[in-house]
This record gives structure tokens, sequence and C-alpha cells, in this order.
């Protein structure tokens, strides 16, 4: 008999509106290894819609299962059924129910660490995020930068190069004259 269960999940003033629903655990575990783990077969989510449809909430409308999620929430991922029309405060009749039992203190102590370790790696992500942009930044102010240098290098190769040539048509010009001048000198 479902009131007799001590899994049984329906609060005592909600027996009048909906059949008592008793707690399934969300996966199975299958005694046999592999390797060093369990084999493990989650829910699947049309099973969970079969065994929880049909939940009404003091509406006489159909209860959307949900999850909790909220900041603050004592047990996150949590589902549980609430009114259809919790959106509106006028209309609705703040019916609320767990589908499964709370978690353990143990289990809440391990959400809050894992999410507290989930907040510090995304801290450490945006400070990367953040360095990674003023590094790119920097990168394109240097690369602009010895783009610059690159082209007044250049400018200045070529600037020499036509000094070279002229320092030596000026040569080649003073060679001509001095033999010119020693051939004048001699004839």
């Amino acid at each position: 008999m479902a009131d007799s269960n001590p899994l049984c999940v329906v609060h005592n003033s909600f027996k009048r509106y909906i059949r008592p629903i008793c707690y399934k655990p969300p996966f199975v575990i299958n005694p046999h290894f592999i390797g060093n783990s369990f084999k493990t077969k989650r829910e699947n989510s049309s099973e969970f819609e079969y065994r929880f449809s049909g939940i009404k909430c003091k509406c006489d409308i159909e209860s959307p299962c949900q999850e909790a999620w909220k900041e603050g929430t004592l047990d996150p991922g949590r589902k549980f059924f609430g009114c259809s029309r919790y959106k509106d405060p006028s209309k609705r009749c703040n019916f609320f129910l767990w589908v499964y039992p709370p978690y353990s203190e143990r289990a809440r102590d391990v959400i809050k660490g894992l999410k507290m370790k989930i907040m510090k790696k995304d801290e450490e992500i945006h400070k990367g995020v953040v360095e990674y942009n003023f590094v790119k930044k920097k990168m394109l102010v240097l690369h602009e930068q010895c783009k610059s240098l690159e082209k007044k290098n250049d400018e200045l190769i070529q600037l020499l190069q036509k000094k070279k040539r002229k320092v030596f048509k000026y040569k080649f010009l003073f060679m001509l004259v001095l033999v010119w001048f020693v051939m004048k000198l001699f004839n």
C-alpha cells in the first residue's frame, strides 16, 4: 500500500489532489562490473513523464515538472511540480510538490563545493580571457609598430642604395677626370 511506504513523496495535505507517487531512484545499479566501475542506466525522460503524468494543481490544470536551479536553493537540480500559472500571481494556487525526497546534508555540501569550484574556474577563465584580450591588443600594437619599422627600414635601405650609386657615380666621374688630367699632362 502506498500510504505505508516510507519512500512515498506525497505530502498529506496534497493527497486529495493527486494520487501517491512513490520514490524510484533516477538510475538503476547493475551489479556487473566493467573494469573498476558499475554499469548504470539513467532514467529515460519518457519513462519519467509516464510515471509522473497527470499530476494536477489546485487549479485542476496539469502541473509542469521543473528543476530547482535558483541561487540559494537548498536542493539544486531537484525536480518539483508547481502550479502551471506560477508566472501570474493573481491566478496561481501556490501548489508545490517535490518529486523526490530531499538531498542529504552530504549531497548538499558536495553540490555546494562543486558549485564553488565551478565559480572559481569561471573566474580563472574570465581572468584568462581578459589577459588574453590584453595580450592580443598589445600584440596588434606591436605588430603595427613592427610593420612601421620594417617600412622605415626598407625606405632607409633604398635611400642607402641610392646614395651608394651616387657615390659610385662621383668616384667614377672623379677617376675619369683624374685620368683625363693625367693624360693631358703627359701629352
